[in-house]
């Protein structure tokens, strides 16, 4: 596989030849990538601001067609994953800490990640969506798409739509009638601003353009 590595931080990224492996774990997969968007994280891993293990190919917000799968290997409705299969996915939790096992909430697991925690010379060598293919483990939350979701869509759903619900929910909510203030225009701020809209609410969006 072809993939841009992180080997220094705040270096450009390098583009290297990887070891393609197709054997799968069970319960994982390994997909083409089609689609790969940027999150303020990659930055931050990228700067040495959230230090990781490099080299790394990073990228935690993607998209692609499946080519090989472990045995078992479902998505997130139960459904069988398959080679062929267009595919989103959420990132991995452990499953024993207290985020997982009492809150049952993926995005409260104290070891959550991908994309940021393979190093690059150590098997399966990339996890994160920088490179042709991607190694999706077990853990992580698989889901077949529909065909009339875009991957642009599927892929930022990832991370950036996955943290504005979380935070809607812990507020609340969104209903029809509302009005609901959103602080700030950057990519989350964008999909807030979308998600309250179509939720029926009055939107602020402070420091974005008139809508």
């Amino acid at each position: 596989m072809r993939a841009a590595v992180l080997t220094q931080y705040g270096r450009p990224l390098e583009l290297r030849d990887l070891p393609l492996d197709g054997d799968c774990a069970p319960g994982a997969a390994l997909v083409r990538v089609t689609c790969a968007t940027l999150c303020a994280t990659d930055v931050h891993l990228w700067s040495g601001r959230m230090p990781a293990a490099l080299p790394l190919v990073l990228g935690h917000e993607t998209a692609g067609v499946v080519e090989a799968v472990g045995e078992g290997t479902l998505d997130a409705l139960g459904r069988p994953v398959k080679p062929g299969d267009r595919i989103g996915w959420s990132e991995s939790t452990c499953g024993h800490c207290h985020g997982c096992t009492v809150l049952r909430d993926p995005v409260a697991c104290a070891n959550r990640g991908y994309g940021f925690l393979q190093r690059a010379d150590v098997w399966p060598y990339a996890t994160g969506g920088l490179a042709t293919h991607t190694y999706v483990p077990a853990q992580a939350q698989k889901l077949v798409l529909p065909d009339d979701v875009p991957d642009t869509w599927a892929a930022a759903a990832g991370c950036a739509v996955k943290t504005v619900l979380h935070a809607f929910d812990r507020a609340g909510g969104v209903r029809p009638g509302q009005t609901v203030a959103v602080q700030g225009a950057g990519a989350l701020g964008l999909v807030a601003t979308a998600y309250a809209a179509v939720s029926g609410a009055r939107v602020v969006t402070i420091g974005g353009p008139a809508v």
